[in-house]
């Protein structure tokens, strides 16, 4: 399962909210989305909706459990 569209948009808040107390914007992206319970797996293939044509997004290979 992946995250849904509201917590993806909760991860980009405290993505950016990250970055406004100095710290990088992942640090706060990957905290949320661990805090949900979502681990980020290398080992999946693309979840990007264009399959990573474009380079990868945050969210991508994010799944729950």
């Amino acid at each position: 399962m992946h995250p849904t569209l509201e917590e993806l948009r909760q991860a980009f808040r405290e993505g950016f909210q990250s970055i406004d107390q100095g710290e990088t914007f992942y640090l706060g992206f990957e905290a949320y989305l661990k805090s949900r319970g979502y681990r980020k797996r290398e080992n999946l293939p693309c979840t990007c909706p264009d399959r990573g044509q474009h380079g990868h997004l945050p969210e991508c290979r994010w799944v729950q459990g």
